[in-house]
This record gives C-alpha cells, sequence and structure tokens, in this order.
C-alpha cells in the first residue's frame, strides 16, 4: 500500500475520487431539496403578499397555497430521501473502506517502526485519525447549508443583483474569515493536538506500567513528571479558545451588520416601488433563516479546523512508508525441509555505527537443533529477527531451502516459521482462538490435539469454560506456564518446517520449565529448530551450539565436545551449575 497523505485533504480527495459518482448524485439530491426548501419560503412570501393586497380578489391566493403546500411536500421527500441515499450509498460506505484501509496500513509497517514508537502515542495518533471517517457525515450538514446559500442567492439576485450579491458576501465572510484568525487558530490547534497526543501516549503508559509504579512507590513522581505537559495542554486549549472567541465576535458583528443594512435596502427598495411586499417578506425570511445557518457553519469550520489539526498530527504513522515491503515480483516462498543459510550478511540498526554482524555466515541444516547461546548483545536475539525479516539486512542474503527471502513474500515467510517467544502474549480471546490463531482455519479436534502433544489439554479442561475460557488481557487469566504451553500447542497446529524458541523456558520456576521441556521434546522431531537458551543446560539434546560473542561466532559444536574444550561455553555452563547449586543450598 502506498502512504496516506500527510494533509486532511489530500486524504479526502481520494476517497472523494472513489466514490465520485455517488458523490455527484448527493450533490444533485441536495441541490434538488434546497431548490424546493426555497421556493416552499417563496411560495408563503407570495401568500403573505397576497393578504396585503387592497384587493385580494385579483390574485389567486389558493394558488399559492396549493403550491405551498404540494412544495412542503415534495421538499420533504427530497430531503429524507437524499439523506437516506448519502448514508447507505455514500457515507456508511466510504467511511468502512477509510477505517479498514487505515487499520491494514498500520499494520503493514515493520517490526522496527512498531518497536521505535512509544505505544501509548502510537495509540493516541490511531484514536486521533478515527476522528476522520466522522467529518464525512459533519461535512455533508456543511454541504447542506453551502448548497442552501447558494440557492437562495440566485433568489436573492433575482429580486435585487445587489441584495442577492450582498448575500453572497455574508456567506463568503462566513466561510471564509479574517485570515490573521484563521492561520493563527490553525496554528494553535495543531500544537494543541501535538500536546494532547504526548499527555495521552504518558497517562497510557503509566496505566500499562501502574503495578511497577506502585510497586517502586513512584506514584507522586508521575504525578510531578506529568505536571509540565498537563499544563502545556491547558495553556495550548485556553490559547485556541480565545482565538475562537475573538474570531467568532468578530464574525459574528460583521455578519448581524452586514444582514442588517440588507434588510434597510430591501425596504428602501419596496418603498420606491422596485419590489414587492411578497419580495421583501421573501429577503427577511432568508436572512433569519439564512443568519441561523450561516453562524452554524462558522461554528462548524472551527470545529473541522480543530478536528483536521488532531487528525493531520495522528496522521504521521500512515504517512510514513512502510520499512519492509515485498518486491514487485516477490514469490511463495515454498520452504519443504528447512535448511536455513545466513550468507556474507552485514546488519547495523539505524542509527548505530558498529554493525551487529559483519560478514556473518551459517548454515543450519534440515532438521538440525541448534541452539544459540551468548552474552546480551551477542546478536542471538537479532539473528532470528532478521530471519523473520524484521529488518532489512545492508549486505548478504538469508535463503531457506536456496530461496532468498528478500525476494519472498512476507506472509509466505511466516507462514513457515513457527515462533515461541521468552513471555507469550495472548489475545483477550478464548484459548482456542489463540491456539488457532496460527492455523485459523483448524477444526477444535486439531485443536485439541495439538493442546494434548503441548501438555495443555489437562489444565484447559479444569477450566469452568474449558477450551472457550477467555485468557484475558494479554493472557493475563493464565499463569506464565499455561501461557507458553498455548504458544507451544500453536507451534504444534501449524506445523512449519522452523521452529524458533526465544529463552521459551527462562521465566518459569522448574516444575514448569520441565514441563515445557517435555512437551517441547514432542514437536521437534521433524522440524529445523533454533533455541535461544538462557539455561545452558537445556541444550543438551541439541545437534548443535553456537556460542556467539559480539556478533561472530567463538564456538561451536555438541554439548559434550564444548565441555571438553573446557573454552567459554564450558565456563558459562559451570558458572551457571555453581550459581544453580548455592541457590539450593
Amino acid at each position: 500500500m502506498q502512504p496516506f497523505p500527510k494533509k486532511f485533504f489530500p486524504l479526502l480527495a481520494i476517497y472523494l475520487k472513489i466514490f465520485k459518482w455517488r458523490l455527484v448524485l448527493f450533490f444533485i439530491l441536495m441541490i434538488l431539496a434546497a431548490t424546493l426548501l426555497n421556493l416552499n419560503i417563496r411560495f408563503f412570501s407570495d401568500i403573505i403578499g397576497a393578504i396585503k393586497l387592497d384587493n385580494p380578489d385579483s390574485v389567486d391566493i389558493m394558488l399559492y397555497v396549493y403550491l405551498f403546500a404540494g412544495c412542503s411536500a415534495a421538499s420533504i421527500f427530497a430531503s429524507r430521501y437524499a439523506d437516506y441515499f448519502t448514508n447507505k450509498y455514500f457515507l456508511i460506505p466510504c467511511k468502512s473502506r477509510m477505517e479498514q484501509d487505515l487499520f491494514a496500513y498500520l499494520l503493514g509497517h515493520s517490526y522496527e517502526f512498531i518497536t521505535s514508537k512509544q505505544s501509548g502515542m502510537l495509540i493516541a495518533q490511531k484514536n486521533e485519525v478515527k476522528q476522520l471517517p466522522e467529518m464525512l457525515s459533519r461535512f455533508k450538514w456543511d454541504a447542506e447549508i453551502i448548497l442552501d446559500v447558494m440557492v437562495k442567492t440566485i433568489m436573492l439576485m433575482l429580486i435585487s443583483p445587489f441584495i442577492g450579491l450582498g448575500y453572497f458576501a455574508l456567506g463568503v465572510l462566513v466561510i471564509y474569515p479574517g485570515r490573521y484568525f484563521s492561520t493563527a487558530l490553525m496554528k494553535a490547534n495543531k500544537i494543541r493536538a501535538k500536546i494532547s497526543a504526548i499527555v495521552s501516549g504518558r497517562v497510557l503508559d503509566v496505566v500499562n506500567n501502574l503495578e511497577t509504579v506502585k510497586q517502586f512507590d513512584n506514584v507522586e513522581y508521575e504525578k510531578q513528571r506529568l505536571r509540565p505537559l498537563f499544563l502545556q495542554r491547558y495553556n495550548s486549549v485556553v490559547k485556541s479558545t480565545v482565538l475562537f472567541f475573538k474570531q467568532y465576535t468578530a464574525v459574528g458583528v460583521a455578519v448581524s451588520f452586514s444582514s442588517f443594512l440588507l434588510l434597510v435596502a430591501a425596504v428602501f427598495f419596496w418603498s420606491k416601488g422596485n419590489i414587492t411586499t411578497a419580495d421583501v417578506v421573501f429577503v427577511l425570511m432568508a436572512l433569519t433563516g439564512g443568519l441561523n445557518q450561516l453562524g452554524m457553519l462558522f461554528d462548524n469550520f472551527q470545529h473541522h479546523k480543530a478536528a483536521i489539526a488532531k487528525i493531520e498530527q495522528g496522521l504521521e504513522p500512515f504517512a510514513v512508508p512502510h520499512g519492509i515491503v515485498d518486491t514487485p515480483n516477490a514469490v511463495k516462498l515454498k520452504a519443504k525441509n528447512g535448511k536455513i543459510e545466513f550468507k556474507n550478511i552485514t546488519f547495523a540498526y539505524k542509527g548505530r555505527c558498529k554493525p551487529v554482524f559483519k560478514d556473518f555466515d551459517l548454515t543450519i541444516n534440515a532438521g538440525e537443533k541448534v541452539g544459540l547461546v551468548g552474552q546480551s548483545g551477542s546478536g542471538k536475539t537479532t539473528l532470528v529477527n532478521l530471519l523473520q525479516r524484521a529488518y532489512e539486512l545492508q549486505e548478504g542474503e538469508i535463503l531457506i531451502d536456496g530461496q532468498n527471502i528478500a525476494l519472498a513474500t512476507q506472509e509466505s515467510l511466516h507462514q513457515n516459521i513457527s515462533f515461541i517467544p521468552q513471555d507469550t502474549v495472548l489475545f483477550n480471546r478464548n484459548i482456542a482462538e489463540n491456539i488457532a490463531f496460527g492455523t485459523i482455519s483448524a477444526t477444535q479436534k486439531q485443536i485439541e490435539l495439538s493442546a494434548k502433544k503441548a501438555l495443555a489439554d489437562e489444565f484447559i479442561r479444569a477450566k469452568d469454560g474449558g477450551y472457550e475460557s477467555f485468557a484475558g488481557d494479554r493472557g493475563c487469566l493464565l499463569s506464565g506456564g499455561e501461557r507458553q504451553r498455548i504458544a507451544i500447542a500453536r507451534a504444534v497446529l501449524k506445523k512449519a518446517p522452523i521452529l524458533i524458541l526465544d529463552e521459551a523456558t527462562s521465566a518459569l520456576d522448574s516444575e514448569s520449565e520441565q514441563l515445557i521441556n517435555k512437551a517441547l521434546q514432542n514437536i521437534i522431531d521433524k522440524q529445523t529448530v533454533i533455541a535461544i537458551a538462557h539455561r545452558l543446560s537445556t541444550l543438551k539434546n541439541m545437534d548443535r551450539i553456537i556460542v556467539l560473542d559480539k556478533g561472530r561466532i567463538t564456538e561451536e559444536g555438541r554439548f559434550d565436545e564444548l565441555i571438553e574444550k573446557g573454552r567459554k561455553f564450558a565456563k558459562l555452563y559451570f558458572a551457571e551449575q555453581k550459581k544453580s547449586g548455592g541457590a539450593n543450598a
């Protein structure tokens, strides 16, 4: 997908173009409704004018009454049908399309982009953009008022060009008020929107980590930390409100004075015999009704400016191009065996001069079980992230069964890899849905069979709702061991040829770790496995262990071979055993 425009109106134009013919019909219906409504006012004015005649018999008043009644009915029908048509065939599908496109684009961002953003800020921006579809409904009301003003202007021009042009000038005054106020107010609204987004992001960040805040007794600290931001937001709101009041007052005075002059002009022309009594009544009713509409239009426009400023602030993540995209001729990856090759790869994170890997080579044969070991920063997690194409390489290539993953579709790549993280995060859905997340079409029987292999079936059935029990927000209703077994069941069901274990047992107690390791042994017979291990003892059954240090392979071999060599791996292992023995003592 192409990035969205950074500005509101170019974005709106995209969707108006998609529904352009429906938009044309909408304007035709609105013009018809506005014309009938103003003809209705005209016929009512003619009735009043006819009653005021000295010889009412000279005019067929009933003709105007019939026309008034018929036009009233027609205008009501036209207005209601225009609303029905606009909502069903334009507003609803346009808003739905826009919301889906925005959501799809957000999901298309790379792992690197998402992790570089504060989650609270990202959610706050997404919420700002949610106002965009709703503005379409408000624009519909504006269009109705503007079209009504145009029809009134034409009918007033037929009465008197001076009055008609004066009424049109009132509309322009409202639609395009003083440039000083508009520019200053728009700037103030943008600042207000930016500060509001920052405040929302910071607040959400604190709420999401409220348990930690309380545990470290930093409630007062967080209050003081956010207080300056709250003050900035308060000042920005006050400034924009003051500017709006000044503009509203200035335009209101100008419109009221101008409309008074137009009414005086109408009376003057009537006194000279240039226009009829019915014309004066129509001018009076047009000005009375029109003033209310113009006031609403002005009010709407100011709210639109504030909303547009917020939306443009929220559009930032949607206007940024996707960091990782499929090549134009990307093919579907077909991994049958699961052989993995890192060939001469070089990679550095953005903003860092020193690369994590430089001319790095590693081959993992099909069905081989490989453990990755190394201190923090050695490149273990980066390596498996590169395999999943969470980041783009600067040089080199990664092959799966001889196929360059950079030339394959991301969807097919991820279909061939199962991933069990250190801390599994589940959706707030039932357990069956969480297990089937990697295989959406799975049957209940397949889900339950996968859970049995992951040693999860027993604890799931022990719950009141069984497989229909909800996992809670991020899996909070399950223990760490239970979440990990759900993740294993998900991997069993997916049946991907490559399995990545990112310290899958490091956060668990000994009993849970034994269960998880037993469950893992049930599923890694035929798969190619890459295991990042925190506890080195869990790698005893690996075919090969790779020891990384600063992006380089310093040792590799089977567990026993590395222990016999007595180098870094052996030292790390014996230090772990000593620490474990001391803890047990």
